[in-house]
Formats: structure tokens, C-alpha cells, sequence
């Protein structure tokens, strides 16, 4: 039961933060360039620091390794900032509800991956799992009417390409997380990519005005919507088991459609609602696979 909760507020805070970070998007006219700049700079400094803190020997020997450094390089671009990236870019272009449910179609891409590694056809319940998520993308997008467009192209492509990156950031630091741990590869991953967006983008795209709402947003999006949600979730699966801890988490897009709504006055129609029952059934279907 402990884990169960901890589980369950760490995925609400990640869907209260997704809302933040479309209110900033609307309120400030911020970039999601400089959001996810400012995300994983202040959220990798907390965790890195951390890491030092509690797992010092683990972080000298994840940097004694040439190749262990690269990999780490990778999954902070490729994982990392890709993910954070293209979640923004969907958030700004749609809505923090679309943005996070369309990211989950990721861990059927991770699937059909898996699958294609293994050299294996997909079990019924992973084709089922397909069938599902294409349905849920497609009433998402069109509302059901084969000739029209409900959200944006854009909107749809940075929906998908979150998928996409949800593959890189679950697939690539595996190997390392088995043998460093998670917050010192997370923590200095997000650093890493972080620096290279203020290499690359500097500090543009930032509000007109910093006043204190401003930072009290970007205050909960760094500490509540990623350093506590993470460290949670983390603690959480050790009580609950990882199989059980991704079904709990999927209240994550529930709480940013809620928030949404009753917050912001976005309106969702019943097939929206279709088309979410879908994706999120995959998760399920996608963990009760796994546990037998």
C-alpha cells in the first residue's frame, strides 16, 4: 500500500507539472527550447548532487570509463533531451493531456523493438496492445472522420515523436543503471543534456517578464514534476514491483487531463476519451504480459 501511494502521487505530480509547462506556454510565451533548458539543468544539478551525496563511489566509477562516458553522452541527448523535447514541443502544440497520453504509446514501440531484438512474433496480447494504440492514435487525431485533422500536424508529430524518444530514454541506459544506479545516471545525464541545450540555445526563448509566478511555476515543474515524481517512483517499485509501479503510474495522464480541465478550460470530447481508454489499455495489457 505504501508504494501504491507513493506511486500514484508521484505520477499526479508529473501530470500536474505537464499542465504547468502549457501555462507557462500560454501565460509567459516561453519556448519549449528554453523550458526543457531550464528543466534539465536545475533538475540534474538537484539529482547529481544527490547522487555525490549518497552513491559518491558509484559516480567516480561511472567516470573512470571512456565508453561508460559515451554511453552516458548518448542516453543524455538521445534519451534524455529527445524525450524532454519532443513532450514539450507536443504540450505547446496541443495540450498537456494529448502530449502524455500520446506518450504512451512508447511502451508499445518498445515492444515491437524487443520483438525485432528477440527474433520473435509478438505474443496475442502484444498484437492486441498494437491494435489498440493505433486505434487510440487515430481517434485522437481525427475524432474517428477519415478526412479531418483534430489536432495539429505538428501537434501529432511531436505527439509521436515522444513515443519515440520514450523508447531511447527507457532502452539506452539499461546496461548503465544495472551498474551505477539510476539517480547518478539520470542526475548527470540530465546535466549533460542540459548543458548542451545552453551550448546550443543559450538562455532565448525565455518570458518577457520574471516575476514570481513565473519562477514559482518553474519551480514545481523542477522540483515537483521531476526531482520528487522520479525519486518516487523509484522508492515506490521497490515496495510494489516494476510491473505493478507502470500500471499505478498511468494516472500520470489522467491527472494532467483532469488538471487541464477543471484548471485551464481545455474541452475533451467523448471520443477523445475512446482514444485514451485505448492507449492506456496497452499499458495493462503490456504489464500483465510481462508478469506472467
Amino acid at each position: 500500500m505504501i508504494g501504491v501511494i507513493i506511486i500514484l502521487v508521484a505520477g499526479s505530480l508529473w501530470g500536474f507539472s505537464g499542465t504547468c509547462a502549457q501555462f507557462l506556454f500560454r501565460e509567459y510565451d516561453i519556448t519549449p527550447l528554453y523550458l526543457t533548458t531550464a528543466r534539465m539543468v536545475s533538475s540534474g544539478i538537484i539529482l547529481a548532487a544527490i547522487a555525490l551525496v549518497r552513491q559518491k563511489n558509484r559516480v567516480k566509477r561511472m567516470f573512470r570509463k571512456r565508453k561508460t562516458m559515451f554511453n552516458l553522452v548518448l542516453f543524455a541527448v538521445m534519451g534524455i533531451l529527445f524525450n524532454q523535447l519532443a513532450y514539450l514541443e507536443a504540450i505547446d502544440h496541443t495540450n498537456s493531456g494529448t502530449a502524455t497520453i500520446l506518450q504512451y504509446i512508447g511502451p508499445v514501440l518498445i515492444m515491437v523493438v524487443s520483438c525485432v531484438m528477440e527474433k520473435r512474433m509478438p505474443t496475442k496480447i502484444e498484437v492486441l496492445a498494437i491494435v489498440l494504440v493505433v486505434i487510440g492514435a487515430w481517434l485522437l487525431a481525427t475524432h474517428g472522420d477519415f478526412g479531418s485533422l483534430y489536432i495539429t500536424p505538428m501537434g501529432l508529430f511531436w505527439g509521436l515523436l515522444s513515443a519515440i524518444a520514450a523508447v531511447f530514454y527507457t532502452m539506452l541506459p539499461i546496461k548503465l543503471i544495472d551498474k551505477y544506479g539510476s539517480i547518478p545516471v539520470v542526475g548527470f545525464g540530465m546535466l549533460t543534456g542540459g548543458a548542451a541545450m545552453l551550448l546550443i540555445n543559450g538562455t532565448n526563448g525565455g518570458p518577457a517578464t520574471y516575476d514570481a509566478r513565473f519562477y514559482l511555476f518553474m519551480g514545481i515543474i523542477i522540483i515537483f514534476g521531476t526531482v520528487i515524481p522520479y525519486t518516487g517512483y523509484l522508492l515506490g517499485i521497490t515496495y510494489c514491483g516494476a510491473v505493478k509501479g507502470s500500471m499505478i503510474a498511468s494516472i500520470e495522464p489522467v491527472a494532467a487531463t483532469l488538471c487541464m480541465v477543471l484548471w485551464l478550460g481545455e474541452v475533451f470530447y467523448p471520443i477523445d476519451l475512446v482514444g485514451f481508454a485505448c492507449i492506456l489499455t496497452t499499458v495493462f495489457l503490456l504489464a500483465r504480459g510481462k508478469e506472467d
